[in-house]
């Protein structure tokens, strides 16, 4: 193999960055002790794009491949594989080989630049970053003009959108799910339980209970929030519904994760979670941030047990046929032994 290391890049996203407007602003609200406590602070929550990247590592470490995670802040995001330990920036420099590769996310674009010599690949998970999070002077320019070799996402979606707005090619790399973590068990489902993530919308979380618990008695909304994978697994697993409150999203990993445990999906899509999110097949989907809409589907569906487990049913089989983590196993094998592929001796 001729591919020297690969790096996963873990964004300094985890502490309020100080900001002089956004102190006094907070001054005036009085919660300024706060926030300057915020700046000095990680904030150790859960971030989908994050666990992806940890994923990636564990996935290509089993396969073969050198792989790290170099964490470019204090805190290295990770609250789901603690047999992965990160390196940190401070400890590996920007000098590295050639042939060694820097993995970086479109919320962070400007990360895997300043590593000098490596081959550099953008993974984007997200399409509403893909310009916002660039410079005013760089909007116009694709990845491959910022400096980079390579562009990789998460779904169809941001890939047709990277070709639409960049014309660059990018290669479709799909999350994926363990079916060895998340699985249904019937015995220990709640009925009309209705699980919610209150880190996604929370207020349109809010919204939708609210409509919801005027029309339905015999109903329960539990919230689960920095649980580990095993813990949210369980969550998912106990639940009748799960409340998909996210959005924009590139393909989202809740509501994938809620269907291999045998929830039933209603709620928003954020564009990209409509691969497998087909309204009326495999979930209720509305509109992002619609939600009347989807308080009166999970109304619906609350009366309704032949369609909730019609619904149940479909989605585990589509998401069983596309996300396996066996899948991901092999784009990821196929990516990389194509670049190792072109890398001269």
């Amino acid at each position: 193999m001729k591919l020297g290391t690969i790096y996963y890049l873990i964004p300094d996203i985890f502490r309020q960055k100080f900001s002089l407007r956004q102190f006094m602003r907070a001054l005036l609200q009085g919660w300024g002790t706060g926030y300057i406590k915020s700046c000095f602070k990680d904030r150790k929550k859960a971030v989908g794009g994050v666990k992806v990247f940890y994923q990636h590592v564990k996935i290509l470490q089993e396969l073969g491949f050198k792989a790290d995670v170099i964490a470019m802040g204090s805190f290295d995001g990770n609250i789901y594989y603690p047999d992965i330990k990160a390196l940190n920036i401070k400890d590996i420099g920007f000098d590295l080989k050639d042939n060694d590769v820097v993995v970086a996310s479109e919320f962070c674009p400007y990360d895997a630049l300043k590593f000098r010599n490596a081959i550099k690949i953008m993974f984007a998970q997200s399409w509403i970053f893909l310009h916002n999070r660039l410079d005013p002077m760089d909007r116009e320019k694709s990845y491959r003009e910022l400096g980079y070799d390579y562009v990789i996402s998460c779904s169809d979606y941001i890939t047709r959108t990277i070709k639409a707005l960049n014309n660059e090619d990018c290669v479709t790399i799909s999350n994926a799910i363990d079916e060895k973590v998340f699985y249904p068990k019937t015995s220990i489902r709640e009925k009309n339980t209705v699980l919610c993530l209150p880190r996604k919308n929370a207020q349109d979380i809010a919204t939708i209970r609210k409509i919801v618990e005027r029309k339905i008695e015999d109903v329960r909304f539990q919230y689960a929030d920095g649980l580990d994978e095993t813990g949210i697994a369980d969550a998912f697993r106990r639940a009748d519904i799960f409340l998909a409150s996210g959005y924009p999203e590139g393909l989202a990993l809740p509501p994938m994760e809620a269907m291999f445990s045998g929830a039933v999906v209603v709620g928003f899509a954020g564009r990209g979670g409509r691969e497998f999110m087909i309204d009326g097949e495999t979930a209720l989907v509305s509109e992002d941030g619609d939600c009347i809409s989807a308080a009166e589907n999970l109304i619906s569906l609350l009366s309704n047990d032949t369609k909730k487990e019609d619904l149940r049913d479909k989605a585990r089989q589509v998401v069983m046929q596309n996300y396996k983590i066996d899948d991901l196993k092999m784009r990821l094998k196929s990516f990389y032994d194509a670049l190792d592929g072109k890398i001269k001796e």
